[in-house]
């Protein structure tokens, strides 16, 4: 069953509970239309009774004092209890204070909704308080619908999606792989097709590790990109901008022969970045200016 099944049965199932309270409403003896008669009195009850033999829920019912008046439905049938088993008891005494909260919330004047689960079973409920002819709450009705196996296959899609989003970050993360391979020098693979989406990922990723590691060399190695256009052209540039702000130098390494030719026949202009023939080149590169700096440094220092 996927999402959209599941929230297409839970709708449904929550318009046939909204219709079964209002049926109720209008079935209570101090408010049911005079004009309907007894005949509208037994369809009423007909309804209810088709509606309690063939639904996975509870309807019940209990006066101010929370007593039960009224206990039925299909699910108890389920949980090895028998209909109409607690009428005369107390409700909070027979729940143990699970699904209370909602009950004492009906109680005080104020419909509440809930889930909560009992003997294994996730119950969704609704309380809905009655009132007599002065507005004061006589009591609430109840009904309290199985929803256990809609929850657990919307458990299982969560844990679907949440692995598939893992994996899409796997899958992302080994598109553009960031590698530390020297001190102060990082190099990124670039394999196929450099879009937008994955140009910002890559953007936002290799700025952050420049920033973390204090990096001096970023090598964006373009050995495994077939195809380069103006928008890809203009995506590498943007990065090689973006490591020049933060104080590192951007090198790009692996243009193939095809892809130095495409370059040059757009008309786009390389001028500003060093490029190198190997990512090997850069290295040495890197690491030699690196020894040089250090050199350097400790000449002032001393």
């Amino acid at each position: 069953m996927s999402q959209h099944d599941l929230e297409q049965e839970c709708k449904a199932l929550r318009a046939r509970v909204a219709e079964l309270e209002a049926r109720l409403e209008r079935a209570v003896p101090d408010e049911a239309p005079l004009s309907k008669g007894p005949i509208h009195k037994l369809e009423m009850a007909q309804v209810l009774r088709v509606l309690l033999d063939h639904l996975d829920l509870v309807v019940w019912a209990v006066d101010a004092k929370g007593t039960f008046t009224f206990h039925d439905g299909k699910a108890i049938d389920r949980v090895g209890h028998q209909r109409g088993q607690f009428l005369g008891q107390n409700v909070f005494a027979v729940l143990e204070d699970k699904g209370a909260t909602g009950l004492r919330k009906a109680l005080s004047g104020a419909p509440a909704h809930e889930i909560t689960e009992a003997h294994g079973i996730v119950w969704e409920n609704w309380h809905t308080p009655t009132y007599d002819g002065e507005g004061r709450v006589t009591g609430v009705v109840t009904l309290s619908l199985d929803v256990t196996e809609s929850m657990r296959t919307k458990a299982e899609l969560t844990a679907k999606l949440t692995l598939i989003e893992r994996q899409q970050d796997v899958i992302r993360n080994l598109e553009t792989p960031i590698i530390q391979v020297w001190d102060r020098v990082l190099t990124v693979p670039m394999v196929g097709v450099v879009d937008s989406r994955r140009a910002a990922r890559v953007t936002e990723d290799l700025l952050a590790a420049v920033s973390h590691t204090q990096a001096r060399f970023a090598i964006l190695d373009l050995t495994g990109v077939d195809v380069v256009d103006t928008a890809t052209a203009g995506h590498i540039l943007k990065i090689l901008g973006a490591v020049r702000l933060l104080g590192a130098e951007g090198i790009i390494t692996g243009i193939r022969p095809v892809v130095a030719q495409t370059i040059i026949s757009l008309g786009l202009d390389l001028s500003r970045v060093r490029t190198l023939a190997t990512l090997r080149d850069a290295l040495a590169l890197a690491v030699r200016s690196l020894g040089e700096h250090d050199r350097f440094a400790f000449t002032r220092s001393t």
